[in-house]
């Protein structure tokens, strides 16, 4: 990809930084760069479309060069208008959140989401590592905070009910789903 940089200095940071499998400002430290001229060059070279950030669980600004970053689906999903879908695009925006947040956030499109029904969404996607629980709960003085940390893209994770058969003989499961295969 050609780009105009502005100095040798960040030509030369630009060649180092593509030997990178993740680029944060941070790690330009290592090749002599200091921490304000570093920020400025990761900031520019995602301006110019050299790198794109990806998602991380602590939330901090990492990047990878865009010829190298993963290509989006070729149809975007339908948009997805029940309780699980607005309560996910409230998490991926929210970050941090309680289930009340989640709740007053989620009420939209005609479609209502009481903190309960939060609170069982919020339980189910920790079970299955979509959500950390932030901050326990304590009883009648503050709610559980949760955080994103597996933000697998649009489309809201549902609960799914598998059909089959389970010996208990053998403890063998047969899914009768044939979407579901185990």
């Amino acid at each position: 990809m050609k780009h105009a940089f502005r100095s040798d200095m960040e030509a030369s940071a630009w060649r180092a930084a593509q030997s990178l499998k993740q680029i944060h400002w941070s790690d330009l430290l290592a090749f002599g760069i200091v921490r304000s001229t570093a920020k400025k060059f990761v900031n520019r070279w995602a301006d110019a479309g050299l790198i794109a950030r990806v998602e991380t669980d602590d939330s901090r600004k990492v990047y990878v060069r865009t010829d190298l970053a993963p290509t989006a689906p070729a149809a975007s999903p339908s948009y997805d208008d029940s309780a699980e879908g607005n309560m996910w695009r409230s998490m991926r925006g929210l970050r941090v959140f309680s289930a009340t947040d989640i709740a007053a956030h989620s009420n939209a499109g005609g479609v209502e989401v009481s903190v309960a029904q939060a609170r069982a969404y919020c339980r189910l996607l920790v079970q299955s590592d979509h959500l950390r629980v932030q901050k326990t709960a304590i009883s009648g003085k503050r709610e559980a905070k949760f955080k994103l940390i597996n933000n697998s893209g649009p489309v809201a994770p549902k609960p799914r009910k598998v059909k089959g058969v389970f010996d208990p003989n053998t403890a063998d499961f047969v899914s009768l789903d044939k979407e579901v295969q185990l």
